[in-house]
C-alpha cells in the first residue's frame, strides 16, 4: 500500500477519523498508546512512516515522520514523496535546496550510539505554519525528515 505523503502532510491537525475516511490512511488498526500517555502512536512500517496523534477525543494528526532509510541494507522509501524532497539527500543536497536551516545540532556519539545532524527548517505554502526536521547519518545523508506544526514544535 503506497500513500499520499502530501495529503498526509495537509492532514496534520486533522482528527485520525477524517484521515482514515477520506482514505489518505487505509490501516484499520488506529493509534495506540496507554490512557495516560500524552500521545497516541501507528507506525507503518512497510511504508516507512510514524505518525502521532493527540491522545484526546480528536485523536488529531500531530507529526509525521518520513523514514527514508531503515535497518534493512536494500529497503527503499515506498511513497512517493513530496516535491522537491528525494530518496537520497545529502546535507549540502538539502542546504543548496531549502537554505539554511532555522536551527541545528551538531553530530555526537551517546553511548556509543551516533547521531547525526538534526536540522529545523520553516516550510512555506502550506495550510498551517510547518515545520520539517531533518535528520542526517554521521555520512551527511538524510536518514528520516519530520513534518510538525510549527505550534507544537519543542526543540
Amino acid at each position: 500500500m503506497t500513500v499520499n505523503i502530501e495529503a498526509l502532510i495537509c492532514s496534520l491537525e486533522k482528527p485520525w477519523q477524517a484521515i482514515r475516511d477520506a482514505g489518505i490512511i487505509t490501516y484499520k488498526t488506529p493509534p495506540q498508546g496507554t490512557q495516560c500517555d500524552p500521545y497516541l502512536t501507528l507506525e507503518m512500517k512497510k511504508e516507512g512512516l510514524f505518525l502521532t496523534f493527540d491522545n484526546d477525543a480528536n485523536k488529531s494528526l500531530s507529526e509525521i515522520v518520513l523514514k527514508l532509510k531503515t535497518e534493512k541494507k536494500d529497503w527503499v522509501f515506498p511513497n512517493e514523496l513530496p516535491s522537491p524532497l528525494q530518496q537520497n539527500m545529502s546535507r549540502r543536497w538539502v542546504h543548496e535546496t531549502f537554505g539554511d536551516p532555522d536551527k541545528s545540532n551538531p553530530p555526537k556519539v551517546v553511548l556509543k550510539m551516533e547521531i547525526g545532524w538534526i536540522e529545523r527548517f520553516t516550510v512555506e505554502d502550506f495550510h498551517i505554519p510547518l515545520t520539517m526536521c531533518v535528520y542526517y547519518d554521521m555520512g551527511e545523508m538524510v536518514e528520516a525528515v519530520t513534518f510538525l506544526p510549527t505550534s507544537r514544535l519543542r526543540w
